[in-house]
């Protein structure tokens, strides 16, 4: 298996990922074994991000990370709904029933999302929220209540794509509902990956791969072949891929209901709710992989083929275009059915079913795997801390909302950690001075 194939998931369960990346991903550097391959990573958007750049690189400005984290840093500062000043929140925040003012990008997002909601028949919508939080997959504490039909029909009635308008010209949105608000976790986070592929293009960078949150697209390929990348097996308990692709010139995105359900009285809750419904899905789809041109798209076509399930899902597909491969349960363990490029792999995950056993033999357990780097990487932060002497180096986050989200939260003290770099949002000064201090040089780069 390729030394850099990644697992395209939505979890945050990657925890030797995560120690790997605080001990070793800070600042930019070249990838150990790949010295012609240009590697840095960081945290953003309540997940983390990977970037890889091979040859030729050597226009690459010195100031690229700089570069990057700005860019994922104003993408927060439009979409974020956990950030109160940014464009989404104040939006959410109107009573107004007028144009709001948004920048380009943002109704750019708004306009990919209402399309493909019109597509899907509001299978994907993107003022779900309200439903979301509750049946406690929201930004709160998990309740596990199930709330009543009562409730359920009054938050229908202030949600729904059809009250929520865009436009371009200038860039602008209207909300017939006072009441109405949007989230754009299922489709930002896709947004943010084609921002920083273009960024990265626009430095002379050709052959790039760009990963946020387990949404990834690529250009080119390395020198020694195309990127590669991992479909993560839908097994709650090991982190491993099912297949693995060659990505070349195209996006990948994947949404998943195996980490975020929860079960009463032996039914499984998932955390996809259909906006249609106002519930959680009741079909067997444990995954859902897309691959399309830009990844925005491909973020939310995934959500929406997860919503939609497996038939519905794939006549979808079909009648798109899309190269999709849709994993589902059944009593042996999984089934799937794919278009386009996923098609040679059905036969494979059909074959050999993918065990849903939370520990199988043979396997050493995720305490076992995991323990021996842990206790390295913190004897290394101990020393970085201690020698830096720099308060908080990161902040341990989780992705929360529907299938992740622009994310921040409130610390122990008090304060707030910001959607970019997980520390309390003081931390985020000197990021915030430095790209005013640049802004005229700076490029707001939209996809």
């Amino acid at each position: 298996m390729n030394a850099f194939m990644h697992v395209a998931t939505r979890s945050h369960f990657r925890v030797a990922a995560l120690f790997l990346l605080v001990a070793l991903g800070i600042g930019q550097s070249r990838a150990r074994g790949q010295q012609d391959l240009v590697s840095f990573a960081g945290q953003t958007m309540g997940t983390t991000y990977s970037i890889k750049i091979a040859p030729p690189h050597d226009s690459l400005p010195d100031d690229l990370r700089f570069q990057v984290d700005a860019e994922l840093r104003t993408v927060n500062d439009q979409m974020s709904t956990y950030l109160k000043s940014s464009e989404i929140s104040q939006f959410n925040a109107s009573d107004s029933t007028d144009w709001f003012d948004v920048s380009d990008a943002t109704a750019l997002v708004v306009k990919r999302a209402l399309e493909i909601s019109e597509l899907t028949d509001g299978g994907f919508d993107v003022t779900v929220g309200p439903l979301v939080d509750a049946w406690s997959f929201g930004p709160a504490p998990r309740s596990n209540q199930i709330p009543d039909d009562a409730s359920l029909e009054r938050l229908k009635a202030a949600t729904g794509y059809s009250h929520l308008h865009v436009r371009l010209h200038p860039p602008a949105l209207r909300k017939d509902i006072p009441d109405l608000r949007i989230d754009l976790s299922a489709i930002a986070k896709g947004h943010g990956v084609d921002r920083i592929v273009e960024l990265l293009r626009s430095t002379g960078a050709e052959n790039v791969f760009v990963e946020i949150g387990g949404e990834i697209r690529t250009t080119g390929a390395k020198p020694s072949g195309p990127w590669m990348v991992g479909i993560q097996a839908p097994d709650q308990a090991m982190n491993r891929p099912a297949i693995a692709h060659g990505l070349t010139n195209a996006a990948i995105a994947t949404s998943g209901d195996y980490r975020n359900f929860f079960m009463i009285d032996g039914v499984r809750y998932s955390h996809t709710i259909d906006p249609r419904t106002g519930r959680p899905v009741k079909h067997d789809v444990a995954s859902v992989s897309v691959i399309t041109d830009d990844c925005m798209s491909a973020d939310a076509w995934a959500t929406a083929i997860n919503v939609l399930g497996p038939n519905a899902g794939i006549k979808a597909a079909k009648a798109e275009g899309l190269d999709v491969l849709v994993i589902h349960r059944n009593e042996d363990g999984y089934d799937a059915a794919a278009t386009g490029q996923f098609q040679p792999y059905v036969d494979q995950l059909t074959t050999v079913k993918v065990s849903v056993d939370a520990n199988p033999k043979n396997e050493p357990s995720l305490v076992a795997r995991v323990l021996p780097l842990a206790v390295v990487t913190a004897v290394f932060m101990g020393i970085v801390v201690t020698g830096m002497a720099v308060g908080v180096m990161f902040g341990r986050r989780a992705i929360s909302g529907s299938c992740g989200g622009l994310n921040s939260k409130t610390n122990p003290d008090g304060s707030t950690s910001c959607s970019l770099c997980s520390n309390p949002s003081d931390a985020c000064k000197e990021l915030r001075e430095k790209m005013q201090a640049e802004k005229p040089a700076a490029k707001n780069v939209t996809s």
